[in-house]
């Protein structure tokens, strides 16, 4: 497990998904676009559902368990940009094991990779 510490509140995330978040996040920031992140929790106690502002002015820190997340899912990290870029926001979610119905929609709607620019 990573952790994610944003303005003082620290959130933790499997280490691949943080992985893909931390590429999501750069692209947003590198372009200045602010954005809503969502997620779900399961521990006890905490809230169900959590959201952050996520913007340049304030600092990210990144922590992983693991040095050996393998390459990063293309098809996954371009979904997270792109619901980044959605009045919704980014809601985190388990890595896809199929992503051709992804694929598909992007084909339809001309929409560029995140490695494409």
């Amino acid at each position: 497990m990573g952790t994610m510490t944003y303005d003082g509140d620290t959130i933790t995330f499997e280490d691949r998904t943080l992985a893909h978040l931390q590429a999501a996040i750069t692209t947003k920031l590198r372009r200045r676009e602010p954005f809503l992140i969502s997620w779900k929790s399961d521990v006890p106690g905490l809230p169900v559902r959590n959201s952050l502002w996520i913007d340049n002015a304030i600092p990210i820190r990144y922590a992983f368990d693991r040095d050996d997340l393998g390459g990063l899912n293309t098809a996954w990290l371009n979904s997270m940009v792109e619901m980044a870029g959605r009045t919704s926001g980014l809601l985190v979610t388990e890595e896809p094991t199929d992503l051709g119905e992804y694929r598909h929609r992007r084909e339809r709607s001309g929409t560029r990779s995140v490695a494409a620019g």
